[in-house]
C-alpha cells in the first residue's frame, strides 16, 4: 500500500495514458491523442521554467514553431531523414531559449518576463511570415512526411500515436531525472526563494538560464512531432495565444510536477472535443470548468492523486472557507472575543 501511495502519481498518470490509447483505436480521437501527446511534451517544459524555477513564460508556442520549422525546412529542402532534424531543431531552439534568457531573465520574472516572452512569440511569427526565401511566408510548408524506421512506417495515426507516446516516456524519465539530481534541487531553491538560494551561493541567473534551455528544447522536440502529424505549417500555428493553452494545461494540471503538466495537456486537449456536443456553449462550459478547477485546486489536478474521499472533500471544504473568506471572519471573530475577555 505504502509503494503505491508512493508512487500515485505516475499510476493515475499511466492509467490516464493507457485510457488515451485505448480511445485511440478510433481514428477521431488517435488525432486528439497525438495532439494531446504532442501537448504534454510541450507543457513539460514550461513545468520546469514556471513550476521548478518560478519565471513566467508565455512564449512555449514560439519555440514548439522553431522546432518545427526547423525540421520541415531540413526535410523538405536539405533532404535530411526526420531523425536527424531532431536534436538539430533542439538545439536551434535551445540557442534560441538561451539567447532571450540573457536580457530577461536580469528583470524580476512575473509580469516583465511574460511580457517579453509573449513579445518574443509575436516576433517569431512575424519572421516566419515574411522570410519567404526559407518559411515560405503565408503560404507555409506542405508535404511534410512522417518517418520510418527500417520496415517500421509511421505514416497512419496509430503508429504515429505510438511512436508520439515513446517519445514523451523518453522524455518524462530524462527531464524526472534532471530534477532529482542538482539541478533540480537547484531550481526548487530558486522557486522558494531567490534572495535566499543566491545567500548560500547559487548561482541563480546561470540556473534560471538552464531551465530555460531546458524548456525551450523540449518544446522544439514537440514541434518536430508537429510537423509530420498536420503535414503542413503556417505562421498562424505558432502565434502567443496557443501559449496560453500550454499554460494553462501546466497550471490546471500541477504546474510543479512533470505528472500535473501532462496531466493537464491530455485533460484539456481532450475536454473541447467532449464537449463539441454542446455546441455554442462548449468553449463557455470550458472555461467555467477551468475556473472551477483554479478556484478550488490550487495545486491542479494532480492533487487529488492518492487522497481518500473524505480527504478531498475536506481539502475542498478548505478551499471553499477561505475563498468566501469563512477562515477569515472566523479570524477577526476569535480577535473580537479576545479583545472583550481583556
Amino acid at each position: 500500500m505504502s509503494v503505491i501511495k508512493k508512487y500515485r502519481k505516475q499510476i493515475a498518470m499511466v492509467v490516464l495514458l493507457a485510457l488515451v490509447a485505448y480511445l485511440s483505436f478510433n481514428s477521431y480521437f488517435v488525432f486528439v491523442g497525438i495532439n494531446a501527446l504532442i501537448n504534454a511534451i510541450a507543457v513539460m517544459g514550461i513545468v520546469i521554467i514556471s513550476g521548478y524555477a518560478r519565471q513566467l513564460h508565455l512564449g512555449q508556442s514560439a519555440f514548439l514553431g522553431i522546432g518545427a520549422y526547423t525540421s520541415a525546412i531540413l526535410m523538405t529542402k536539405a533532404g535530411l531523414n526526420f531523425w536527424l532534424t531532431i536534436p538539430v531543431a533542439m538545439v536551434i531552439a535551445g540557442v534560441f531559449g538561451w539567447v532571450l534568457s540573457i536580457p530577461t531573465l536580469k528583470l524580476k520574472g512575473g509580469s516583465y518576463l511574460a511580457l517579453v516572452t509573449q513579445t518574443f512569440g509575436e516576433i517569431i511569427y512575424v519572421l516566419l511570415l515574411n522570410m519567404e526565401w526559407l518559411t515560405n511566408g503565408p503560404f507555409g510548408i506542405s508535404g511534410i512526411k512522417a518517418p520510418s524506421i527500417g520496415p517500421l512506417d509511421f505514416t497512419g495515426l496509430q503508429p504515429y500515436f505510438f511512436l508520439c507516446l515513446a517519445i514523451l516516456a523518453l522524455v518524462y524519465f530524462a527531464l524526472r531525472r534532471i530534477v532529482r539530481v542538482k539541478f533540480g534541487r537547484f531550481f526548487i531553491s530558486i522557486r522558494e526563494s531567490e534572495e535566499a538560494a543566491q545567500s548560500i551561493g547559487i548561482n541563480t541567473r546561470k540556473y534560471k538560464m538552464v531551465a530555460f534551455v531546458i524548456a525551450t528544447s523540449v518544446a522544439g522536440l514537440a514541434g518536430v512531432l508537429y510537423g509530420p502529424f498536420i503535414g503542413y505549417l503556417s505562421p498562424e500555428q505558432f502565434r502567443w495565444q496557443p501559449s496560453l493553452t500550454l499554460v494553462s494545461m501546466a497550471i490546471v494540471g500541477g504546474l510543479s510536477s512533470l505528472e500535473g503538466g501532462i496531466v493537464g495537456a491530455v485533460i484539456l486537449t481532450f475536454l473541447p472535443e467532449l464537449l463539441r456536443s454542446t455546441d455554442q456553449l462548449r468553449m463557455i462550459l470550458y472555461g467555467v470548468i477551468v475556473i472551477l478547477t483554479l478556484a478550488f485546486l490550487p495545486d491542479g489536478i494532480v492533487s487529488l492523486f492518492g487522497k481518500k474521499p473524505g480527504e478531498i472533500k475536506k481539502m475542498l471544504a478548505a478551499q471553499w472557507d477561505m475563498l468566501s473568506d469563512k477562515t477569515l471572519r472566523k479570524k477577526k471573530k476569535k480577535v473580537k472575543l479576545a479583545g472583550k475577555a481583556k
